[in-house]
């Protein structure tokens, strides 16, 4: 893996923990793109700056690409993901093609190469790693970590009045500890009991539905 390098104006260089892996980033979207990977269940694993993939320009002459992500699966599917602006979709879609045709080949330490290193490749731009989804993806994982099974069960049974949408905010009224019943409404929606009907940052005006 490559360690991105010192934060300066054009970076934004710094890390999170993944299941014990030390997840770098070095900009803001990188940042946003991997929290919203690590957020998803079905994730084994989260590697950065990894795999160098090989490709041959349009003059054929062979290039390398280190990509920002690469992704483990629980069914084992691997998936390198690269972290760019929408501006640039129609440039990376040249270039993962390429990265394609040449059957994801990974260029190792020792100079030798291995071909079928991953399953796929994908762009993630800030239109999937929005503001929105990164501060959510974060709220929610802090939510897994401080759950308390008594208020998630008051919330899960106060939500049963609700046939129709309501607002986040409604489901605070009366309760003794808001920061409790917080985590406990975004753990309903985490699991999916509680289906949110509006788009962007989850808050007390968020609207919501229950899922019957």
């Amino acid at each position: 893996m490559r360690k991105p390098p010192a934060t300066h104006g054009k970076t934004l260089r710094g890390f999170s923990i993944f299941r014990e892996t030390v997840v770098y980033h070095e900009s803001d979207l990188e940042r946003r793109v991997s929290k919203v990977i690590q957020l998803r269940k079905d994730v084994k694993a989260i590697y950065s700056q990894f795999p160098v993939l090989l490709y041959r320009d349009a003059e054929g002459v062979w290039r390398e690409h280190v990509c920002d992500f690469c992704v483990v699966f629980n069914d084992g599917e691997i998936v390198a993901v690269a972290a760019k602006h929408a501006y640039k979709s129609d440039a990376m879609a040249d270039l993962l093609k390429r990265i394609k045709a040449e059957g994801f080949l990974r260029k190792d330490r020792n100079g030798s190469t291995t071909s079928g290193a991953v399953h796929d490749i994908r762009l993630m731009t800030e239109r999937e790693a929005t503001y929105g989804a990164y501060e959510n993806a974060e709220r929610i994982m802090r939510a897994r970590r401080m759950r308390n099974e008594a208020e998630y069960g008051r919330a899960h049974e106060a939500i049963q009045k609700f046939h129709g949408p309501f607002r986040f905010g409604e489901l605070l009224r009366g309760c003794e500890d808001r920061a409790a019943r917080r985590t406990a409404i975004l753990l309903l929606i985490d699991e999916c009991v509680l289906l949110t009907e509006t788009p962007g940052r989850i808050d007390d005006l968020t609207v919501l539905m229950v899922r019957r």
